[in-house]
């Protein structure tokens, strides 16, 4: 509780988090906001507010988009408090049968295993039509789920080692991720074929596992501690020049980890491929499209590392790029966000939809797992035909090596 009050009493109330809070914008409710959600945990931990679970109710909306992190004055430590004040009731809190499934397949590899067939079995077999048009996923409380499921593709086996097919520059391990393994193959191998593309040797540790975001932001620290020992120990090798990530999501989370010499190596890979100095415009094939920038709050207000998916894509010939306005702070998908809070998640969206519907994009691009699944959803709902992908994957489409 210490750890509580100190970094609440850092915050001077200026109210300057407020305009960038995506929850106070939609409701104009103090205590939806940065502040108010500070000023809440105040009086809760000097025993001035009683009722915890309606004050928890106020710091459980909060997406943790870490905005507010960006223009606080006093760097209140923000996300670091919501969490721990999270960690404070994990055990009185029950999850709902979304989170504990997507928590059980993010770091279980037999869970894992078990839903790369099942979601085999429900989208070849017309399972998956049957059950939208009964509307039996509702029911169960997996609606909001099933809406986010790509289409299946069948998987490959990686190699834990891949090697520079140019002058090698180095070795980069690379944080595949618990969603990325199981729903997003077609980034993981653009990531493997850029990479080592341009220069670099990709290790792939078998042992690493689920980043622990998912544990921490909803309260299980003790979980979330221990998935970052396991991948701190995958990646020991000390030859690995950094660690490349393909999520926003997981980027900031590994870079959170409580051991310097792992946190301080981790990059998303964008920024990774331009702050080595990586020039691809002479290998890139000419696209002559439109394309909508999706940037992350992860990415943005956790990694800082909002311009590597930009400079990355300006290397594409006959490309237009166009970014989605700055007062879009948050896509609602912040992780089981989307589960959890669907109708907040859902007028947040509505903002990136509308942003996007405005462009003649052909694609639009994120560089988080968790956004690209959330809007892809919504570009679907709509009937608007945008595909949605990481920047690294239009890269390594436009790569003319094979």
């Amino acid at each position: 509780m210490n750890n509580l009050v100190a970094d609440a009493d850092i915050c001077v109330k200026c109210g300057l988090c407020l305009p960038t809070c995506p929850t106070y914008t939609k409701t104009q409710n103090e205590n939806e906001s940065p502040r108010g959600r500070i000023a809440l945990i105040q009086a809760y931990t000097s025993g001035e507010l009683t009722d915890s679970k309606a004050v928890r109710a106020h710091i459980d909306n909060c997406l943790l988009c870490r905005e507010c992190e960006r223009v606080c004055p006093a760097v209140v430590p923000y996300s670091r408090l919501i969490d721990n004040f999270r960690s404070q009731f994990y055990e009185e809190t029950k999850p709902s049968l979304a989170l504990s499934v997507l928590k059980k397949v993010a770091y279980n590899k037999t869970a894992q295993r078990f839903a790369q067939s099942s979601l085999k079995l429900y989208q070849t077999t017309g399972l998956q039509k049957i059950a939208r048009s009964l509307k039996l996923l509702n029911l169960l409380g997996l609606g909001k789920m099933d809406r986010l499921l790509p289409t299946y593709t069948e998987p490959t086996t990686l190699a834990e080692q891949y090697s520079a097919t140019a002058d090698c520059k180095g070795t980069v391990g690379l944080f595949i991720g618990c969603m990325g393994s199981l729903l997003d193959h077609e980034t993981i191998h653009a990531a493997i074929k850029v990479l080592t593309a341009t220069g670099f040797n990709v290790a792939i540790p078998a042992q690493q596992t689920c980043c622990g975001a998912l544990d921490l932001h909803s309260g299980d620290k003790a979980t979330a501690d221990q998935l970052a020992s396991i991948n701190t120990q995958a990646f020991t090798n000390p030859s690995l020049m950094a660690i490349v990530t393909i999520a926003s999501g997981c980027g900031s989370q590994l870079q959170d980890y409580a051991y310097p010499e792992f946190a301080h190596k981790v990059m998303d890979i964008s920024q990774f491929l331009m702050q080595a100095n990586v020039n691809l415009s002479a290998q890139l094939k000419p696209l002559a499209e439109s394309v909508c920038l999706h940037t992350p709050c992860s990415l943005k207000n956790a990694m800082r590392a909002e311009q590597g998916a930009l400079q990355l894509l300006q290397q594409i010939p006959q490309l237009s790029i166009t970014k989605l306005p700055n007062t879009i702070v948050c896509c609602g998908s912040a992780g089981s966000y989307m589960l959890e809070h669907s109708a907040m998640a859902e007028v947040l969206l509505a903002d990136v939809l509308n942003a996007a519907e405005s462009t003649p994009a052909r694609y639009l691009v994120s560089s988080n797992i968790g956004c690209a699944l959330h809007i892809q959803a919504g570009l679907q709902e709509r009937g608007m035909r945008m595909e949605v992908l990481h920047p690294i994957v239009l890269i390594a489409r436009q790569l003319a090596q094979a």
